[in-house]
């Protein structure tokens, strides 16, 4: 990605499809051109096989494996690094972006452009949840997602759940909210956005 020229599609502005490849493209020099404006992941999918792009960024690990696991056992797509704020354990060979970052300020803003991908589909509730309704909340989505019918159901599905608690997403809202603000302006300006 760094030595060759390549066309990556995307859908729009502030889409990991879209940003990602702004990430690579900006805080790590990848030769890369973004095709925007495909109206969403299929379409991306069919341009690739089509020969329009190369390739597209933000598509998730368990989206591949739900819907296009053959790709992977055909070897028809190759997985070039993960965006994420873990390394994914499934894919030892595939490197890690932070494994690449050379300095604090830069580790700050992928934390800040990466978390999205913890928090995914987020479950909410109003400010002011009295704690023991917040709590019962909690409880019920941990169970939930312990429950046996309910991972049997989502295997049947091809869906991979990989549940994150309301404890941990917490720490992380409170760990992005430290991040100063010029690391914040800066990670706005290399997906795009500019200063606040």
């Amino acid at each position: 990605m760094l030595h060759k020229d390549f066309v990556m599609g995307g859908t729009a502005p502030g889409a990991d499809s879209d940003d990602y490849a702004s990430v690579l493209k900006n805080m790590f020099g990848a030769k890369l051109k973004l095709v925007s404006g495909y109206p969403g992941g299929i379409e991306l999918n069919i341009a690739m096989e089509r020969g329009e792009i190369d390739g597209r960024c933000g598509w998730s690990l368990s989206a591949i494996k739900a819907t296009n696991q053959s790709w992977i056992n055909e070897k028809k797509i190759r997985l070039l690094v993960q965006m994420g704020l873990s390394k994914e354990p499934e894919l030892p060979e595939v490197p890690w972006i932070k494994e690449r970052v050379t300095n604090d300020r830069d580790r700050q803003m992928l934390d800040l452009l990466l978390a999205r991908q913890v928090t995914a589909w987020p479950f909410m509730a109003p400010p002011g949840l009295p704690e023991d309704r917040k709590a019962a909340l909690r409880q019920a989505f941990d169970d939930t997602m312990r429950d046996p019918g309910f991972i049997a159901e989502t295997k049947r599905s091809g869906l991979i759940v990989n549940p994150v608690d309301g404890a941990k997403i917490d720490a992380l809202i409170a760990e992005i909210y430290r991040i100063p603000n010029d690391v914040v302006d800066a990670a706005r300006s290399t997906v795009g956005f500019g200063a606040r």
